[in-house]
Protein backbone atom coordinates (compact mmCIF):
# COMPACT_ATOMS: atom_id res chain seq x y z
CA UNK A 1 0.00 0.00 0.00
CA UNK A 2 2.87 2.38 0.86
CA UNK A 3 4.55 1.89 -2.52
CA UNK A 4 1.30 2.43 -4.44
CA UNK A 5 0.56 5.47 -2.28
CA UNK A 6 3.94 6.97 -3.15
CA UNK A 7 3.45 6.36 -6.87
CA UNK A 8 0.02 7.99 -6.81
CA UNK A 9 1.47 10.84 -4.77
CA UNK A 10 4.20 11.50 -7.33
CA UNK A 11 1.62 11.51 -10.11
CA UNK A 12 -0.68 13.85 -8.16
CA UNK A 13 2.28 16.08 -7.27
CA UNK A 14 3.37 16.36 -10.89
CA UNK A 15 -0.17 17.34 -11.94
CA UNK A 16 -0.42 19.90 -9.12
CA UNK A 17 2.96 21.40 -10.01
CA UNK A 18 1.91 21.73 -13.66
CA UNK A 19 -1.39 23.43 -12.84
CA UNK A 20 0.26 25.67 -10.24
CA UNK A 21 2.88 26.87 -12.70
CA UNK A 22 0.33 27.37 -15.50
CA UNK A 23 -1.78 29.58 -13.23
CA UNK A 24 1.08 32.05 -12.62
CA UNK A 25 2.13 34.71 -15.17
CA UNK A 26 3.32 34.80 -17.89
CA UNK A 27 0.90 31.94 -18.55
CA UNK A 28 -2.71 32.96 -19.06
CA UNK A 29 -4.47 30.05 -17.40
CA UNK A 30 -5.81 31.76 -14.28
CA UNK A 31 -8.56 29.16 -13.86
CA UNK A 32 -5.93 26.49 -13.10
CA UNK A 33 -5.52 28.07 -9.65
CA UNK A 34 -9.02 26.87 -8.68
CA UNK A 35 -8.05 23.20 -9.07
CA UNK A 36 -4.24 23.23 -8.87
CA UNK A 37 -4.05 21.48 -5.47
CA UNK A 38 -7.00 19.14 -5.97
CA UNK A 39 -4.84 16.19 -7.17
CA UNK A 40 -2.72 16.24 -4.00
CA UNK A 41 -5.73 16.84 -1.75
CA UNK A 42 -7.48 13.80 -3.27
CA UNK A 43 -4.31 11.77 -2.74
CA UNK A 44 -4.43 12.70 0.95
CA UNK A 45 -7.80 10.93 1.12
CA UNK A 46 -6.04 7.54 0.97
CA UNK A 47 -4.11 8.52 4.13
CA UNK A 48 -0.47 8.31 2.98
CA UNK A 49 2.24 8.23 5.64
CA UNK A 50 3.49 11.55 7.02
CA UNK A 51 7.01 11.10 5.63
CA UNK A 52 5.63 10.29 2.18
CA UNK A 53 3.51 13.45 2.25
CA UNK A 54 6.55 15.48 3.27
CA UNK A 55 8.78 14.22 0.45
CA UNK A 56 6.09 14.37 -2.25
CA UNK A 57 5.03 17.88 -1.26
CA UNK A 58 8.67 19.04 -1.13
CA UNK A 59 9.26 17.69 -4.64
CA UNK A 60 6.04 19.30 -5.87
CA UNK A 61 6.90 22.67 -4.35
CA UNK A 62 10.53 22.56 -5.45
CA UNK A 63 9.82 21.83 -9.11
CA UNK A 64 6.89 24.27 -9.19
CA UNK A 65 8.99 27.10 -7.78
CA UNK A 66 11.94 26.27 -10.04
CA UNK A 67 9.59 26.66 -13.01
CA UNK A 68 7.97 29.85 -11.67
CA UNK A 69 11.39 31.41 -10.95
CA UNK A 70 13.15 30.00 -14.04
CA UNK A 71 14.07 33.52 -15.18
CA UNK A 72 16.16 34.01 -12.02
CA UNK A 73 18.76 31.55 -13.34
CA UNK A 74 20.14 34.35 -15.53
CA UNK A 75 21.49 35.91 -12.34
CA UNK A 76 22.22 32.83 -10.21
CA UNK A 77 21.46 29.17 -10.82
CA UNK A 78 22.53 28.17 -7.32
CA UNK A 79 20.41 30.93 -5.77
CA UNK A 80 17.40 29.83 -7.82
CA UNK A 81 17.69 26.27 -6.54
CA UNK A 82 18.21 27.31 -2.91
CA UNK A 83 15.32 29.78 -3.00
CA UNK A 84 13.04 27.18 -4.59
CA UNK A 85 13.94 24.73 -1.84
CA UNK A 86 13.15 27.27 0.88
CA UNK A 87 9.80 28.10 -0.70
CA UNK A 88 9.07 24.37 -1.09
CA UNK A 89 9.52 24.00 2.68
CA UNK A 90 6.55 26.34 3.21
CA UNK A 91 4.48 24.09 0.94
CA UNK A 92 5.49 21.04 3.01
CA UNK A 93 4.17 22.71 6.18
CA UNK A 94 0.88 23.48 4.48
CA UNK A 95 0.47 19.96 3.10
CA UNK A 96 1.13 18.36 6.50
CA UNK A 97 -1.67 20.44 8.01
CA UNK A 98 -3.95 19.62 5.04
CA UNK A 99 -3.22 15.92 5.66
CA UNK A 100 -4.50 16.20 9.22
CA UNK A 101 -7.61 18.14 8.21
CA UNK A 102 -8.54 15.75 5.41
CA UNK A 103 -8.14 12.78 7.74
CA UNK A 104 -10.14 14.30 10.60
CA UNK A 105 -12.73 16.46 8.81
CA UNK A 106 -13.53 14.59 5.60
CA UNK A 107 -16.35 12.56 7.14
CA UNK A 108 -17.50 15.26 9.55
CA UNK A 109 -20.66 17.32 9.18
CA UNK A 110 -20.92 19.96 6.46
CA UNK A 111 -20.32 23.03 8.63
CA UNK A 112 -17.51 21.35 10.53
CA UNK A 113 -15.86 20.49 7.19
CA UNK A 114 -16.14 24.06 6.00
CA UNK A 115 -14.54 25.26 9.22
CA UNK A 116 -11.66 22.86 8.65
CA UNK A 117 -11.28 23.98 5.03
CA UNK A 118 -11.20 27.61 6.21
CA UNK A 119 -8.45 26.63 8.64
CA UNK A 120 -6.36 25.14 5.82
CA UNK A 121 -6.91 28.24 3.67
CA UNK A 122 -5.92 30.37 6.66
CA UNK A 123 -2.69 28.40 7.04
CA UNK A 124 -1.85 29.13 3.40
CA UNK A 125 -2.45 32.85 3.93
CA UNK A 126 -0.32 32.88 7.09
CA UNK A 127 2.55 31.19 5.25
CA UNK A 128 2.29 33.72 2.39
CA UNK A 129 2.40 36.52 4.93
CA UNK A 130 5.43 34.95 6.65
CA UNK A 131 7.27 34.83 3.33
CA UNK A 132 7.17 38.63 3.36
CA UNK A 133 9.49 38.92 6.36
CA UNK A 134 11.15 35.58 7.18
CA UNK A 135 14.73 35.35 5.85
CA UNK A 136 14.78 38.97 4.63
CA UNK A 137 11.40 38.59 2.92
CA UNK A 138 10.37 37.22 -0.46
CA UNK A 139 6.58 37.49 -0.93
CA UNK A 140 6.90 36.79 -4.65
CA UNK A 141 4.08 35.15 -6.60
CA UNK A 142 1.33 34.68 -4.00
CA UNK A 143 -1.50 32.50 -5.28
CA UNK A 144 -3.57 35.67 -5.79
CA UNK A 145 -1.13 36.63 -8.55
CA UNK A 146 -2.81 34.06 -10.79
CA UNK A 147 -5.85 36.36 -11.03
CA UNK A 148 -3.96 39.47 -12.17
CA UNK A 149 -5.99 39.55 -15.40
CA UNK A 150 -9.29 38.74 -13.66
CA UNK A 151 -10.48 42.04 -12.08
CA UNK A 152 -13.84 40.49 -11.21
CA UNK A 153 -12.15 38.28 -8.61
CA UNK A 154 -9.59 40.81 -7.41
CA UNK A 155 -11.96 43.45 -6.00
CA UNK A 156 -12.14 41.85 -2.56
CA UNK A 157 -8.45 42.83 -2.22
CA UNK A 158 -9.58 46.41 -1.54
CA UNK A 159 -10.94 45.07 1.78
CA UNK A 160 -8.80 42.03 2.56
CA UNK A 161 -5.61 42.67 0.63
CA UNK A 162 -4.41 40.14 -1.94
CA UNK A 163 -4.39 37.57 0.88
CA UNK A 164 -8.17 37.42 0.61
CA UNK A 165 -7.91 36.24 -3.00
CA UNK A 166 -5.41 33.55 -2.00
CA UNK A 167 -7.78 32.44 0.78
CA UNK A 168 -10.64 32.14 -1.71
CA UNK A 169 -8.58 30.04 -4.15
CA UNK A 170 -7.34 27.58 -1.52
CA UNK A 171 -10.81 27.27 0.00
CA UNK A 172 -12.19 26.57 -3.49
CA UNK A 173 -9.58 23.84 -4.02
CA UNK A 174 -10.55 22.19 -0.74
CA UNK A 175 -14.24 22.22 -1.62
CA UNK A 176 -13.67 20.80 -5.11
CA UNK A 177 -11.48 18.01 -3.74
CA UNK A 178 -14.13 17.12 -1.16
CA UNK A 179 -16.81 17.11 -3.86
CA UNK A 180 -14.84 14.73 -6.09
CA UNK A 181 -14.05 12.44 -3.17
CA UNK A 182 -17.72 12.42 -2.16
CA UNK A 183 -18.76 11.66 -5.75
CA UNK A 184 -16.31 8.74 -5.95
CA UNK A 185 -17.17 7.14 -2.61
CA UNK A 186 -20.93 7.69 -2.23
CA UNK A 187 -23.41 5.51 -4.11
CA UNK A 188 -26.62 7.30 -3.18
CA UNK A 189 -27.81 9.86 -5.73
CA UNK A 190 -29.93 12.62 -4.27
CA UNK A 191 -31.23 15.62 -6.18
CA UNK A 192 -28.88 18.12 -4.56
CA UNK A 193 -25.99 15.80 -3.79
CA UNK A 194 -26.03 13.37 -6.68
CA UNK A 195 -23.53 15.00 -8.96
CA UNK A 196 -22.51 17.82 -6.68
CA UNK A 197 -22.13 18.30 -2.94
CA UNK A 198 -22.87 21.09 -0.47
CA UNK A 199 -19.14 21.77 -0.42
CA UNK A 200 -19.16 22.74 -4.07
CA UNK A 201 -22.15 24.99 -3.51
CA UNK A 202 -20.18 26.68 -0.72
CA UNK A 203 -17.24 27.27 -3.07
CA UNK A 204 -19.52 28.67 -5.77
CA UNK A 205 -21.17 30.92 -3.18
CA UNK A 206 -17.77 32.31 -2.13
CA UNK A 207 -16.96 33.03 -5.78
CA UNK A 208 -20.40 34.59 -6.30
CA UNK A 209 -19.72 36.97 -3.39
CA UNK A 210 -16.62 38.17 -5.28
CA UNK A 211 -18.78 38.78 -8.35
CA UNK A 212 -21.26 40.81 -6.29
CA UNK A 213 -18.39 42.88 -4.85
CA UNK A 214 -17.11 43.42 -8.39
CA UNK A 215 -20.41 44.75 -9.73
CA UNK A 216 -21.00 46.86 -6.63
CA UNK A 217 -17.52 48.38 -7.01
CA UNK A 218 -17.76 49.32 -10.68
CA UNK A 219 -17.32 53.07 -11.19
CA UNK A 220 -19.21 55.14 -13.71
CA UNK A 221 -17.59 54.68 -17.10
CA UNK A 222 -17.30 58.43 -17.65
CA UNK A 223 -16.14 59.39 -14.18
CA UNK A 224 -12.35 59.13 -14.59
CA UNK A 225 -10.28 62.29 -14.88
CA UNK A 226 -6.82 62.52 -16.49
CA UNK A 227 -3.88 63.07 -14.14
CA UNK A 228 -1.03 63.39 -16.62
CA UNK A 229 0.47 62.01 -19.82
CA UNK A 230 3.91 60.49 -19.31
CA UNK A 231 6.51 59.90 -21.99
CA UNK A 232 8.07 56.56 -21.01
CA UNK A 233 11.69 55.81 -21.98
CA UNK A 234 12.97 52.25 -22.27
CA UNK A 235 16.73 52.48 -23.00
CA UNK A 236 16.97 48.68 -22.76
CA UNK A 237 20.62 48.56 -21.76
CA UNK A 238 21.59 44.88 -21.23
CA UNK A 239 22.43 43.98 -17.63
CA UNK A 240 25.89 42.77 -18.69
CA UNK A 241 26.70 46.29 -19.97
CA UNK A 242 24.83 48.33 -17.36
CA UNK A 243 27.78 48.74 -14.98
CA UNK A 244 30.59 48.23 -17.47
CA UNK A 245 32.86 51.26 -16.91
CA UNK A 246 34.05 51.10 -20.52
CA UNK A 247 30.47 51.59 -21.78
CA UNK A 248 29.29 54.29 -19.37
CA UNK A 249 29.25 57.12 -21.90
CA UNK A 250 27.68 54.91 -24.57
CA UNK A 251 24.92 53.93 -22.12
CA UNK A 252 24.32 57.59 -21.33
CA UNK A 253 24.19 58.48 -25.01
CA UNK A 254 21.59 55.75 -25.56
CA UNK A 255 19.44 57.11 -22.73
CA UNK A 256 19.67 60.68 -24.06
CA UNK A 257 18.89 59.62 -27.62
CA UNK A 258 15.78 57.65 -26.63
CA UNK A 259 14.63 60.46 -24.33
CA UNK A 260 14.84 63.05 -27.08
CA UNK A 261 12.89 60.76 -29.42
CA UNK A 262 10.14 60.29 -26.82
CA UNK A 263 10.09 64.04 -26.17
CA UNK A 264 8.62 64.59 -29.64
CA UNK A 265 5.44 62.95 -28.34
CA UNK A 266 2.98 65.16 -26.47
CA UNK A 267 3.40 64.59 -22.72
CA UNK A 268 3.44 66.39 -19.36
CA UNK A 269 6.58 64.67 -18.11
CA UNK A 270 9.19 62.04 -18.96
CA UNK A 271 9.79 58.92 -16.85
CA UNK A 272 12.96 56.86 -16.67
CA UNK A 273 13.45 53.34 -15.25
CA UNK A 274 15.46 52.23 -12.22
CA UNK A 275 19.08 53.49 -11.93
CA UNK A 276 18.65 55.14 -15.31
CA UNK A 277 21.96 56.97 -15.60
CA UNK A 278 25.43 55.35 -15.42
CA UNK A 279 26.44 57.68 -12.57
CA UNK A 280 24.38 58.73 -9.50
CA UNK A 281 22.24 61.85 -9.85
CA UNK A 282 23.26 62.80 -6.29
CA UNK A 283 26.97 62.86 -5.53
CA UNK A 284 28.19 63.27 -9.12
CA UNK A 285 27.82 66.99 -9.99
CA UNK A 286 28.55 66.48 -13.72
CA UNK A 287 25.79 63.87 -13.98
CA UNK A 288 23.33 66.13 -12.21
CA UNK A 289 24.26 69.07 -14.46
CA UNK A 290 23.82 66.99 -17.61
CA UNK A 291 20.36 65.79 -16.58
CA UNK A 292 19.26 69.27 -15.50
CA UNK A 293 20.43 70.69 -18.86
CA UNK A 294 18.40 68.00 -20.66
CA UNK A 295 15.30 68.86 -18.63
CA UNK A 296 15.68 72.56 -19.44
CA UNK A 297 16.10 71.67 -23.11
CA UNK A 298 12.93 69.53 -23.16
CA UNK A 299 11.00 71.96 -20.92
CA UNK A 300 9.46 68.99 -19.13
CA UNK A 301 10.22 67.37 -15.77
CA UNK A 302 11.78 63.91 -15.60
CA UNK A 303 10.66 61.48 -12.91
CA UNK A 304 13.32 58.80 -12.69
CA UNK A 305 14.76 55.87 -10.88
CA UNK A 306 18.35 56.71 -9.96
CA UNK A 307 21.10 56.44 -7.36
CA UNK A 308 22.43 58.76 -4.68
CA UNK A 309 25.93 58.71 -3.23
CA UNK A 310 26.72 60.56 -0.04
CA UNK A 311 30.42 61.30 -0.32
CA UNK A 312 30.96 62.26 3.33
CA UNK A 313 29.64 58.93 4.66
CA UNK A 314 30.26 56.85 1.51
CA UNK A 315 26.64 55.62 1.60
CA UNK A 316 24.64 54.60 -1.44
CA UNK A 317 20.91 54.83 -1.97
CA UNK A 318 18.60 53.52 -4.68
CA UNK A 319 15.49 55.59 -5.22
CA UNK A 320 13.26 57.87 -7.27
CA UNK A 321 14.04 61.50 -8.11
CA UNK A 322 12.39 64.46 -9.81
CA UNK A 323 14.21 67.02 -11.96
CA UNK A 324 12.20 70.11 -13.02
CA UNK A 325 12.85 72.75 -15.71
CA UNK A 326 14.66 75.79 -14.28
CA UNK A 327 14.42 74.39 -10.75
CA UNK A 328 16.72 71.41 -11.22
CA UNK A 329 16.87 68.37 -8.95
CA UNK A 330 14.18 68.46 -6.25
CA UNK A 331 15.50 68.20 -2.70
CA UNK A 332 12.76 65.74 -1.73
CA UNK A 333 13.38 62.29 -3.19
CA UNK A 334 12.46 58.72 -2.39
CA UNK A 335 14.94 56.21 -0.95
CA UNK A 336 14.22 52.55 -1.51
CA UNK A 337 13.01 50.93 1.71
CA UNK A 338 13.32 47.21 0.88
CA UNK A 339 16.67 46.23 -0.57
CA UNK A 340 17.36 43.07 -2.55
CA UNK A 341 19.43 40.59 -0.49
CA UNK A 342 22.70 39.68 -2.25
CA UNK A 343 21.87 42.22 -4.96
CA UNK A 344 21.98 45.56 -3.14
CA UNK A 345 23.41 44.34 0.14
CA UNK A 346 24.78 41.13 1.64
CA UNK A 347 23.16 39.88 4.88
CA UNK A 348 25.68 39.80 7.74
CA UNK A 349 25.94 35.99 8.03
CA UNK A 350 27.08 35.92 4.39
CA UNK A 351 29.62 38.72 4.44
CA UNK A 352 32.07 36.62 2.46
CA UNK A 353 29.79 36.77 -0.62
CA UNK A 354 30.01 39.69 -3.05
CA UNK A 355 26.94 41.63 -4.16
CA UNK A 356 25.48 40.68 -7.53
CA UNK A 357 25.15 44.35 -8.53
CA UNK A 358 28.69 45.79 -8.81
CA UNK A 359 27.84 49.33 -7.67
CA UNK A 360 29.56 50.99 -4.74
CA UNK A 361 29.24 49.62 -1.23
CA UNK A 362 26.13 48.04 0.27
CA UNK A 363 23.08 50.22 -0.24
CA UNK A 364 21.40 51.89 2.71
CA UNK A 365 17.59 51.53 2.96
CA UNK A 366 15.18 54.43 3.41
CA UNK A 367 12.76 54.70 6.30
CA UNK A 368 9.89 56.78 4.91
CA UNK A 369 7.44 56.82 2.01
CA UNK A 370 9.24 59.85 0.55
CA UNK A 371 6.28 61.30 -1.37
CA UNK A 372 7.32 63.34 -4.42
CA UNK A 373 5.28 66.41 -5.35
CA UNK A 374 4.91 66.42 -9.14
CA UNK A 375 3.73 69.69 -10.75
CA UNK A 376 1.39 69.15 -13.70
CA UNK A 377 -0.08 72.36 -15.12
CA UNK A 378 -1.63 74.05 -12.07
CA UNK A 379 -1.85 70.89 -9.95
CA UNK A 380 0.50 69.18 -7.54
CA UNK A 381 0.23 65.41 -7.84
CA UNK A 382 1.58 63.42 -4.93
CA UNK A 383 3.57 60.42 -6.19
CA UNK A 384 4.45 57.40 -4.08
CA UNK A 385 7.44 55.48 -5.43
CA UNK A 386 8.36 51.81 -5.39
CA UNK A 387 11.68 50.67 -6.80
CA UNK A 388 12.32 47.23 -8.31
CA UNK A 389 10.66 44.40 -6.38
CA UNK A 390 9.22 46.72 -3.72
CA UNK A 391 5.84 46.42 -5.45
CA UNK A 392 5.75 42.80 -4.23
CA UNK A 393 5.43 44.01 -0.62
CA UNK A 394 1.85 45.07 0.21
CA UNK A 395 2.92 47.07 3.27
CA UNK A 396 5.18 49.41 1.28
CA UNK A 397 2.50 50.49 -1.20
CA UNK A 398 0.03 50.86 1.66
CA UNK A 399 2.45 53.10 3.59
CA UNK A 400 2.88 55.31 0.52
CA UNK A 401 -0.88 55.74 0.08
CA UNK A 402 -1.32 56.38 3.81
CA UNK A 403 1.27 59.14 3.40
CA UNK A 404 -0.91 60.76 0.76
CA UNK A 405 0.13 59.25 -2.58
CA UNK A 406 -2.41 59.80 -5.36
CA UNK A 407 -0.54 57.58 -7.81
CA UNK A 408 2.16 54.93 -7.43
CA UNK A 409 5.27 54.99 -9.64
CA UNK A 410 7.32 51.82 -10.10
CA UNK A 411 10.81 52.14 -11.58
CA UNK A 412 12.46 48.82 -12.33
CA UNK A 413 15.08 47.00 -14.39
CA UNK A 414 14.12 43.46 -15.40
CA UNK A 415 16.85 43.21 -18.03
CA UNK A 416 18.75 40.99 -15.59
CA UNK A 417 16.26 38.19 -16.20
CA UNK A 418 16.18 37.72 -19.96
CA UNK A 419 13.15 37.91 -22.20
CA UNK A 420 11.06 35.21 -20.57
CA UNK A 421 8.34 35.59 -17.96
CA UNK A 422 10.17 37.64 -15.36
CA UNK A 423 8.98 41.09 -16.46
CA UNK A 424 5.29 40.13 -16.82
CA UNK A 425 5.36 38.14 -13.60
CA UNK A 426 6.84 41.13 -11.81
CA UNK A 427 4.30 43.56 -13.32
CA UNK A 428 1.42 41.38 -12.13
CA UNK A 429 2.23 42.34 -8.52
CA UNK A 430 1.52 45.98 -9.34
CA UNK A 431 -2.03 44.99 -10.28
CA UNK A 432 -2.58 43.67 -6.75
CA UNK A 433 -1.18 46.87 -5.22
CA UNK A 434 -3.46 49.02 -7.41
CA UNK A 435 -6.62 47.19 -6.28
CA UNK A 436 -5.60 46.96 -2.62
CA UNK A 437 -5.08 50.71 -2.31
CA UNK A 438 -7.41 52.00 -5.06
CA UNK A 439 -4.60 53.97 -6.67
CA UNK A 440 -3.40 53.95 -10.29
CA UNK A 441 0.07 52.50 -10.81
CA UNK A 442 2.46 53.53 -13.58
CA UNK A 443 5.50 51.34 -14.30
CA UNK A 444 8.66 52.08 -16.26
CA UNK A 445 11.08 49.26 -16.99
CA UNK A 446 14.50 49.38 -18.60
CA UNK A 447 13.24 47.10 -21.37
CA UNK A 448 9.65 46.36 -20.24
CA UNK A 449 7.10 45.81 -18.69
CA UNK A 450 6.01 49.45 -18.94
CA UNK A 451 2.40 50.52 -18.69
CA UNK A 452 -0.26 51.61 -16.23
CA UNK A 453 -3.02 50.00 -14.18
CA UNK A 454 -6.15 51.68 -12.85
CA UNK A 455 -7.62 51.48 -9.34
CA UNK A 456 -9.66 48.38 -10.22
CA UNK A 457 -6.75 46.34 -11.56
CA UNK A 458 -7.50 46.92 -15.23
CA UNK A 459 -4.34 47.09 -17.32
CA UNK A 460 -5.15 50.21 -19.28
CA UNK A 461 -2.04 50.54 -21.46
CA UNK A 462 1.08 48.47 -22.07
CA UNK A 463 4.00 49.62 -24.21
CA UNK A 464 4.93 47.15 -26.97
CA UNK A 465 6.87 47.25 -30.20
CA UNK A 466 5.55 46.56 -33.72
CA UNK A 467 5.71 42.80 -33.05
CA UNK A 468 3.74 43.13 -29.82
CA UNK A 469 6.73 42.45 -27.55
CA UNK A 470 7.26 44.33 -24.29
CA UNK A 471 11.02 43.88 -24.71
CA UNK A 472 12.30 46.69 -26.90
CA UNK A 473 14.38 49.86 -26.95
CA UNK A 474 12.28 52.95 -27.42
CA UNK A 475 9.27 54.34 -25.62
CA UNK A 476 5.81 55.81 -25.88
CA UNK A 477 3.22 57.72 -23.91
CA UNK A 478 0.80 56.69 -21.18
CA UNK A 479 -2.16 58.86 -20.20
CA UNK A 480 -2.87 58.09 -16.55
CA UNK A 481 -6.29 58.92 -15.12
CA UNK A 482 -7.95 58.64 -11.73
CA UNK A 483 -11.47 58.18 -10.42
CA UNK A 484 -12.27 61.28 -8.30
CA UNK A 485 -14.03 59.22 -5.61
CA UNK A 486 -10.74 57.53 -4.74
CA UNK A 487 -8.77 60.76 -4.85
CA UNK A 488 -10.66 61.86 -1.76
CA UNK A 489 -10.67 58.60 0.22
CA UNK A 490 -8.72 55.43 0.94
CA UNK A 491 -9.67 51.78 0.62
CA UNK A 492 -10.59 49.71 3.66
CA UNK A 493 -7.36 47.76 3.28
CA UNK A 494 -5.26 50.93 3.19
CA UNK A 495 -6.87 52.12 6.43
CA UNK A 496 -7.08 48.84 8.35
CA UNK A 497 -4.15 46.89 6.91
CA UNK A 498 -3.67 43.14 7.34
CA UNK A 499 -6.62 42.48 9.62
CA UNK A 500 -7.25 39.29 7.66
CA UNK A 501 -3.99 37.85 8.98
CA UNK A 502 -5.29 38.15 12.54
CA UNK A 503 -8.53 36.44 11.53
CA UNK A 504 -6.62 33.67 9.75
CA UNK A 505 -4.46 33.15 12.84
CA UNK A 506 -7.62 32.74 14.93
CA UNK A 507 -9.07 30.24 12.42
CA UNK A 508 -5.81 28.33 12.27
CA UNK A 509 -5.54 28.09 16.07
CA UNK A 510 -9.18 26.99 16.31
CA UNK A 511 -8.67 24.31 13.64
CA UNK A 512 -5.54 23.06 15.41
CA UNK A 513 -7.43 22.85 18.71
CA UNK A 514 -10.26 20.87 17.10
CA UNK A 515 -7.74 18.51 15.50
CA UNK A 516 -6.14 17.94 18.90
CA UNK A 517 -9.52 17.29 20.54
CA UNK A 518 -10.54 14.84 17.80
CA UNK A 519 -7.19 13.05 18.08
CA UNK A 520 -7.74 12.58 21.84
CA UNK A 521 -11.26 11.26 21.33
CA UNK A 522 -10.12 8.76 18.71
CA UNK A 523 -7.59 7.13 21.05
Amino acid sequence: MSRHSTVWGIFAGALTALLWVMSIPPFEFAEAAYIAFVPLLLWLSIKPARWVVAWVSFGTGFFAWCAILIWLRHVTVFGTLVLSAVLAAYFVLWMLLARLVVARFQNAGFFVRLFGFAGVASAWVILEWMRGWVLWGFPWAPLALSQWERPAVLQIAAWTGAYGVSFLLVFFNMCVAQTLWFRATTRERKVLTGWFSPDLYAAITALAICMVVFFKSLPKSTSSEPLFTAGVVQPYIPAAYKWDSAREQKNMDTLLQQTRLVSYLDSDLIVWPEAATPWPIVGYPKMRQQVESLVDELARPILMGNLAWRRESDTWHNGAFLVQPQLGLAEQYYTKRKLVPFGEYVPKPFGFINKVVPVGNAFTPGISAGIISLPVEERKIRVGSLVCYEDCFPALARESVQAGAQVLFVATNNAWYGEEGGASQHAAHAVLRAVENRRPVIRCGNGGWSGWIDEYGNIRETLTDAEGSIYFRGGGTLTVSQYPDWERRKSYYTVKGDWLIALCCALFVSTTWILWKRARLSR
